[in-house]
């Protein structure tokens, strides 16, 4: 099965599409990033819905690494406000709240730990039919959120999941003038994502000829203008903004695995597009021991043009080394890193991604690629 909900709306000065999408609401809820109003971009949304003849509300300030705690904390202004429309502007943290905003505000009475992905060995409750529409604006070039079915929340410390698709985007607008603005960091973290999404997308069990499309597009814009991209370059920004849409539609009929479950886990250490970047030439190279995954990596890479599985995984590593992507150990101390060690690895185990990587791993096979990523880097 090949699912996509969301219309999708693309190039310079498409933000403008709100004001069609707008009219005939009363009331219409912006959930923004401080970086989106910053740099004009929440004006420009909240003037286009003026103009369509609805009510603005707005709140500003959604963390990078978002937590369900936040989503209770701003609900009370949603239920108060009554939005028969939910606009996101920002980057995928944004969008996962809106996201968990619409299911809370639609479905009062639903309990996050009853509908979140805790462990794949329990099934959570569905998420009740939802009514508010929703419309994503990515300002990152990364999580794919603006089209994925998915939202990812903190919960004491750890990512969980829900996912639905009563909770994918009914609209995307990629307006490539947003992701301009990001700092070179945020464009190399996002965009690292992409090819971890693209990657794991293609390998994974859930996959079909029209995701392997998707992510073989993206996995391609990723190697050839990322590094442009880091640079500043537009048009190398504008590529790697439609690569991470592309790379979303691929992960969510495709699915993800093992690099994305430890990414996860172990959230409490850094920014989950560079732990994807860290973690997932040791996930490439513990999948290729068994021979069905290891074709896979191999046709992957001849739809990239290149030799093989082995030189992809080396094209992987050359790209985190030409940006600068650091080694774990550089980003959490011995003690503290082993003191949580085995905790990560056996709630990576129960994560519901696995259920799609091309390995079952064990608790401890899991174990030994954090400890590989940590002292081999």
């Amino acid at each position: 099965m090949f699912r996509l909900k969301t219309r999708i709306f693309l190039g310079e000065g498409s933000l403008s599409r709100l004001r069609k999408i707008a009219t005939g609401y009363d009331r219409v809820l912006i959930l923004a990033s401080k970086s989106v109003e910053r740099e004009g971009f929440l004006e420009e949304a909240e003037r286009y819905i003026s103009e369509a003849g609805a009510e603005v509300e707005s709140i500003v300030g959604v963390s990078a690494e978002p937590s369900y705690e936040y989503v209770e904390e701003i609900l009370p202004r949603a239920r108060e406000f009554e939005p028969e429309l939910i606009v996101a502007v920002g980057g995928g943290s944004v969008i996962d709240v809106a996201k968990a905003v619409k299911v809370f505000y639609d479905s009062p009475g639903t309990v996050f730990e009853e509908i979140a992905f805790i462990s794949r060995f329990q099934r959570p409750k569905p998420i009740p039919k939802l009514k508010t529409p929703l419309i994503a604006i990515p300002s990152t070039s990364g999580a794919g959120s603006e089209v994925s079915g998915a939202s990812v929340l903190k919960m004491g410390g750890v990512k969980y999941n829900l996912v639905s698709p009563e909770i994918a985007p009914d609209f995307a607008i990629l307006d490539p003038r947003l992701p301009l603005t990001m700092p070179p960091k945020i464009a190399r973290n996002s965009g690292l994502d992409v090819l971890v999404h693209a990657i794991e997308a293609y390998v994974s069990r859930a996959a079909s000829p029209f995701s392997d499309a998707m992510a073989v597009g993206a996995a391609k814009t990723v190697f050839e203008w990322l590094p442009e991209s880091v640079k500043g370059n537009k048009e190398a920004r504008e590529k790697m903004h439609y690569a991470a849409t592309m790379a979303g539609i691929a992960f969510l009929n495709g699915r993800l695995g093992l690099c994305h479950a430890m990414s996860h886990k172990a959230a409490w250490i850094a920014p989950h597009g560079l732990l994807n970047a860290i973690l997932n030439p040791h996930v490439m190279e513990f999948n290729m021991k068994e021979e069905t995954a290891r074709l896979r990596y191999r046709e992957l890479a001849k739809g990239l043009g290149m030799k093989d599985e082995e030189e992809l995984l080396a094209r992987v590593r050359e790209l985190n080394e030409k940006l600068g992507v650091p080694k774990l150990r550089e980003l959490v101390d011995e003690e503290t890193f082993m003191t949580k060690l085995d905790e990560m690895a056996k709630k990576a185990y129960r994560d519901g991604l696995l259920v799609f990587n091309p390995v079952e791993p064990t608790p401890e096979e899991i174990r030994e690629v954090y400890l590989k990523a940590f002292y081999e880097g």
